[in-house]
């Protein structure tokens, strides 16, 4: 049983579960869109996702559970192989993978209501078919209650213009509003390079 929510950033609304998956790449890497907010936020998940071996097209269909305590249980979900020429290839998502990965989800997790995005769906882990992973997630997952969050995902780059236009936006109506909201949002960014050793946005 699944149910889709159009429009609605998944990102806000992981504390409402205990469990969310991320279909990504068998590169070890989770750079942009949902899969970065995960990366730098719950630093937890990239360095399990490290454990593996780069680029082992033996991960394609396989699922990483990666938990801490008091953190929500994210499981990656390997379902492509990674596009290094998207004006070539546009479609990258396995959809075999997918299914196997989503197969082995409902069994394991039989009975619990967990998130994702539109897995393969986005540009950013698969740019896969619409219909045709939709069509997947009803086929594998009848024994859970999945809620999938369908929207466009963004980069770093668009994320970080969409934050600065808001701030300028603010600034043209209360100066002290728009300082406060530059000072936390370096707070918070500091926080998360602390957390995470590597990046703040």
């Amino acid at each position: 049983m699944f149910k889709i929510f159009e429009g609605q950033d998944l990102y806000d609304k992981i504390g409402e579960y205990d469990t969310i998956l991320v279909a990504t790449n068998i590169n070890c890497t989770m750079t942009q869109g949902f899969q970065r907010k995960v990366m730098l936020n719950y630093p937890y998940v990239q360095e399990k996702n490290m454990t593996t071996k780069y680029g082992d097209p033996d991960k394609l269909g396989s699922i990483l559970v990666c938990s801490k305590e008091d953190n929500p249980t994210f499981v990656l979900m390997y379902v492509n192989k990674g596009n290094q020429r998207p004006d070539l290839q546009t479609d990258y998502l396995s959809y075999e993978s997918l299914e196997k990965c989503l197969h082995l989800v409902n069994i394991l997790y039989k009975g619990k209501t967990i998130a994702c995005t539109l897995p393969g769906g986005s540009k950013f882990d698969g740019n896969g078919d619409r219909d045709k992973i939709i069509a997947i997630i009803s086929k594998t997952t009848p024994d859970i209650n999945l809620h999938v969050y369908d929207y466009v995902q963004l980069s770093r780059r668009e994320e970080m213009k969409k934050i600065r236009i808001s701030e300028l936006k603010l600034k043209e109506v209360n100066l002290e509003e728009y300082y406060e909201a530059v000072k936390k949002r370096k707070e918070e960014a500091e926080e998360r390079f602390k957390n995470n050793g590597h990046a703040r946005y």
